[in-house]
């Protein structure tokens, strides 16, 4: 019994990994998983590029924040709106 699950795996290390051993890498394991994730990154960056795409040309948006810059005054909070007009 122990001597056929050596048999089992030892043939499907060599059914996986037997064409990179034999200088034919195109049908290992190891290339179908490089090319899976080069098909993906390929995929995510032609994605980021539409995206990216859509937004030439349309200016962002200037949010107008509470914040007074350092050289305004909030006339109303002194109570010197009549001087300062």
């Amino acid at each position: 019994m122990k001597g056929s699950r050596l048999g089992v795996i030892a043939f499907l290390a060599v059914m996986t990994n037997g064409s990179s051993l034999l200088g034919m890498g195109q049908g290992s394991a190891g290339s179908v998983a490089r090319s899976i994730e080069c098909n993906h990154s390929i995929a995510h960056n032609i994605q980021t590029a539409k995206a990216l795409g859509l937004l030439v040309g349309n200016s962002p948006l200037k949010e107008r924040a509470g914040f007074l810059g350092p050289f305004q005054v909030d006339c109303s909070a002194l109570g010197m709106c009549s001087v300062l007009a």
